[in-house]
């Protein structure tokens, strides 16, 4: 029998379980937020039932057919059929505990004549706020089929499985309800008494308290994370220090061990360092998200953002964008006003994505003590958001001025997230990760090792292995040879293409205290930021003379304390390091995030401008901070 696929769209207000319920339905790994304005794009999987297929559709929420906002277009277009046929089925997702206001918007998609049917929602937080429905006087009273859903645990997903298969076969217009929908609604929602959500709101929302606890629990997130490195960083650089000998006790010297050393193992291997550090920033945030409470970090700040010519709604995409900015500037489309979009796309690349994470872990763990790297890590994170407001109010103040998106948003119950929810996203956060380091990161370490290591001057080989022939045999002169070996691969690293460009370039950068080595990290890092640590590794790895001994087990944290300058003064100390670590939390480095500014803004202007002042920020920033210290020491 032919298979056939019947469209079916999950409609519904903000924050109504919409995702969650597309990922129990379908079984597709979904990111669902409890908390409005995080849904701006479809998202769609299969479902397949027998002869039946249903292409089940998640739209951004909305809360009439009048769109407020670009996101609300997005559904509201599909809804209508603007750019492909019209949905056969329409399944509303609605709120046990909100049935006033959700039957407003089910009264409203009746208009559309389509077949309707009803998911039910948070039943049990409803019943918990003493707001019981009964589900069959509900469904008498609408004349339409409803179904109880748990957005936790996926419960009752197959039966509305079945009833919109049901539907999707007889396609019929269910008879249209009677006033026994509104009496029900009314008597549940006579009920009016505090909930725990108010409860804890008395203090997270207080005008005092609720900052500080708020300022207090990113600290505490990011001591954490970076307290989370230190032991995975020491196995991962033994096990690459392990690997490295391994090969070169079976590759001769010569290109392909470089390659497969410098290269591969020390290039690509000091990514994996980041994996731990990546999952517990993305399992806190996403638990922030899932639990409420990221909405009521909306509200905290709304009257902070609207000083600086923001809307408090302008938290969810710069918020969105500590994970990634594409996602963040995607999300600025919930801000009805013009101009208020553009401001929070153009400064939402200022917040520290967790491809910044790398360069920021293994720059404290070099050169900060563990109690002080967490601070300063806070500190960096900090930073993006004060640039931003600086840059959002000249913006709406010059060529953005007037407009403002009202906040208007409603604040979801507090509720506990779902740990399975939680290990999928940091599950595919490091998947993601992992296939970055194989194709992205993998093919530019290439490139970087091989302008490092070509042309390949023989004449330096030929004088130095002569040299080291000269030393006399025995144990005992093993330290001399491999310190003619050491200065014969950094003569060589001087040689290379690698150095010409880095030392060419070096002169803008030295204000800032980096040396060649590391301006042309800064200089690989601009089409995407996870290249800075892989580049320094190579070059760390091709070149380490000047590593003091005791820092020579300690892989590429090690080589960055003791490697020398050609003054015999350390290339890096904490200071040039926070210099490089500010460069990189200002500058826009990531050729992906343009585009999405691009696409989002029809213009080419808006991102060449994000390119240039954020470039320009991070310059001047980073030597101010190098020369005052300068200054003070």
């Amino acid at each position: 029998m032919a298979q056939r696929t019947v469209t079916v769209a999950l409609v519904g207000r903000p924050n109504v379980g919409k995702t969650s319920l597309l990922m129990h339905l379908t079984g597709s790994p979904q990111r669902p937020v409890n908390f409005p304005g995080t849904s701006v794009e479809r998202a769609e999987s299969l479902l397949r039932r027998g002869d039946t297929t249903l292409r089940i559709v998640d739209l951004p929420g909305i809360v009439s057919l009048a769109a407020q906002s670009r996101d609300e277009q997005v559904a509201l277009d599909f809804l209508r059929g603007s750019d492909e046929p019209p949905p056969e089925v329409v399944c509303a997702v609605v709120d046990a505990g909100k049935l006033a206001i959700e039957l407003r918007l089910l009264q409203a998609l009746r208009t559309l004549g389509r077949p309707i049917v009803v998911a039910l929602t948070k039943l049990d937080l409803a019943i918990a706020a003493d707001l019981p429905v009964d589900v069959v006087q509900l469904q008498r009273a609408l004349g339409l089929p409803v179904c109880v859903v748990d957005g936790f645990s996926g419960d009752g997903a197959t039966g509305l499985a079945a009833e919109l298969e049901m539907c999707a076969r007889s396609r019929d217009l269910q008879q249209q309800g009677d006033v026994a929908a509104a009496d029900l609604v009314v008597r549940a929602a006579a009920v009016d008494k505090p909930t725990r959500s108010d409860r804890i709101d008395r203090a997270l929302l207080h005008p005092v308290l609720g900052p500080l606890s708020l300022g207090l629990l990113l600290l505490a997130m990011f001591q954490c994370v970076f307290a989370a490195a230190e032991p995975f960083v020491a196995l991962v650089e033994s096990a690459q220090g392990w690997m490295a000998d391994l090969i070169r006790g079976v590759v001769p010297d010569g290109a392909v061990q470089s390659f497969l050393c410098d290269g591969i193992v020390h290039g690509v291997g000091s990514s994996l360092v980041f994996v731990p550090q990546i999952a517990l920033l993305m399992a806190f945030v996403t638990m922030l998200e899932a639990s409420g409470y990221m909405a009521r970090a909306v509200f905290l700040l709304d009257r902070l953002l609207c000083k600086f010519g923001l809307s408090g709604r302008s938290f969810v995409p710069l918020a969105s964008s500590f994970a990634c900015a594409i996602p963040g500037i995607l999300a600025s489309r919930i801000l009805g006003d013009e101009r208020d979009r553009i401001a929070t796309a153009v400064v939402a690349p200022l917040m520290s994505c967790s491809a910044r994470l790398p360069v920021y872990v293994v720059l404290l763990a070099a050169f900060f003590e563990p109690a002080m790297a967490g601070l300063v890590l806070f500190g960096l994170y900090l930073i993006g958001p004060v640039v931003a407001a600086i840059v959002a109010t000249v913006l709406r103040k010059t060529a953005l001025r007037g407009g403002r998106s009202p906040l208007a948003m409603e604040v979801p119950a507090y509720q506990r997230p779902s740990l399975r929810v939680v290990g999928r996203q940091v599950s595919a956060s490091v998947r993601q990760f992992l296939a970055s380091a194989g194709t992205v990161i993998l093919a530019a370490t290439v490139v970087v090792w091989a302008l490092s290591y070509f042309p390949r001057n023989e004449a330096i080989v030929a004088s130095h292995q002569a040299r080291i022939a000269a030393v006399q045999k025995g144990v005992e002169h093993d330290a001399e040879r491999q310190q003619i070996g050491n200065e014969q691969r950094a003569a060589l690293l001087e040689s290379s293409w690698l150095a010409t460009i880095g030392k060419a370039v070096q002169p803008a950068f030295a204000p800032m205290g980096l040396d060649w080595r590391h301006t042309v990290s800064v200089l690989a890092a601009f089409p995407a930021r996870e290249l800075v640590v892989p580049t320094l590794a190579v070059l760390y790895e091709l070149g380490d003379v000047e590593a003091d001994a005791e820092h020579a087990d300690e892989g590429l944290t090690g080589a960055l304390r003791g490697r020398k300058g050609p003054d015999g003064k350390p290339a890096m100390d904490a200071l040039v390091a926070l210099a490089m670590m500010v460069f990189f939390a200002l500058c826009s480095q990531c050729a992906s995030t343009l585009a999405a500014i691009r696409r989002e803004t029809h213009s080419w202007k808006w991102p060449a401008f994000t390119f240039a002042y954020m470039t320009a920020l991070a310059w001047l920033a980073a030597v101010g901070v190098y020369q005052v210290g300068l200054m003070l020491r």
